[in-house]
């Protein structure tokens, strides 16, 4: 039976000012080349540039991954400072059952009983829907996301590329779709941004049980959030192992927000929010919010984002770990 993630925790993910770092984050990373100069402007005088895009549009209107900014070191980064503030919390509660976050030791196939895949559903677009169907099918998984496994956990592929190449490469496939692979349909979802309407993000979505995986503002309130995340987190120590690295990691991008301030630090219940306490923090990213929504540029888990192919004898073999 599978571990049940303890209350406390998804309490604290649930957290408006924690949702709403995470959205911010994923958003302006991933949109920031697609902004207006003046938008750019606004969202960098209130400390949300990235210093490293993570993709860009291509001639034909798609998008595609960048793999030499360091930008997939960010997310990795990011996303272990997440687990951090996670077994911060964690060791407050002195659960014996859930003492920190372990992920899946290799994502589980369509036969594990205890994380069991979701059926497919509409969310009314077609391309999303078949995305969605995709990503959950036996042959995704025979296919696909065994062949990325092997990818990502073999010492020679490794050793082949930079950390920030591993990190951009893990974001814009298995990442993505392991999202989208063991979501479920949401009872509602929360709406993109109208440029008529920047209202910002309703109350209501701020409710626990609105913990829809395809939503960067409510993924990791989702239990599963910590298991797939557990097992992108370990790529990185196989990185290191198999690069002959050992200590710590030799980090180039680093960002996780403004002033570089941690999760654990920021967010944990009973701080004071961060550099400028509670209120203030919570108002910069609330103006931030604004002026995404007014952008009308909106990034998904299920966007399809193009990642180069690996180089080395998986390509030669026809693998379909290259990414799409």
């Amino acid at each position: 039976m599978a571990p049940k993630l303890p209350g406390a925790v998804i309490a604290m993910m649930a957290e408006r000012s924690h949702r709403m770092h995470h959205y911010l984050w994923h958003e302006v990373r991933n949109g920031w080349l697609s902004y207006s100069p003046e938008d750019r402007k606004r969202i960098a005088a209130l400390g949300w540039e990235p210093p490293r895009p993570a993709r860009r549009a291509r001639p034909d209107g798609s998008s595609e991954s960048i793999l030499d900014n360091y930008s997939g070191e960010d997310f990795l980064y990011m996303h272990r400072d997440m687990i951090a503030s996670v077994n911060a919390r964690l060791a407050q509660v002195h659960d014996e059952v859930y003492p920190k976050v372990q992920g899946w030791q290799s994502p589980p196939p369509p036969t594990d009983k205890d994380w069991r895949v979701p059926p497919p559903y509409s969310l009314g677009d077609p391309g999303t829907d078949q995305y969605i169907q995709e990503c959950k099918s036996k042959d995704f998984y025979s296919g696909q996301l065994t062949d990325w496994v092997k990818s990502y956990t073999d010492p020679k592929t490794l050793k082949s590329m930079s950390l920030g190449e591993l990190g951009s490469r893990l974001e814009f496939t298995i990442h993505n779709q392991m999202h989208m692979r063991w979501s479920s349909k949401p009872s509602s979802v929360r709406p993109d941004a109208d440029p008529a309407t920047p209202e910002v993000i309703a109350k209501k979505w701020d409710r626990s049980t609105y913990n829809w995986l395809g939503d960067t503002y409510s993924s990791h309130v989702n239990p599963v959030f910590w298991k797939l995340h557990g097992w992108v987190d370990s790529c990185i120590d196989r990185w290191m192992q198999a690069n002959g690295k050992s200590g710590s990691v030799p980090w180039k991008g680093t960002w996780i927000g403004p002033a570089q301030q941690s999760m654990p630090r920021m967010l944990m219940p009973g701080h004071d929010g961060g550099a400028h306490g509670h209120h203030d923090g919570m108002d910069n990213m609330l103006e931030v919010a604004r002026v995404l929504r007014g952008t009308g540029v909106t990034c998904h888990f299920y966007d399809r984002v193009s990642v180069p192919p690996l180089p080395g004898p998986l390509e030669a073999t026809g693998s379909r770990a290259a990414g799409r």
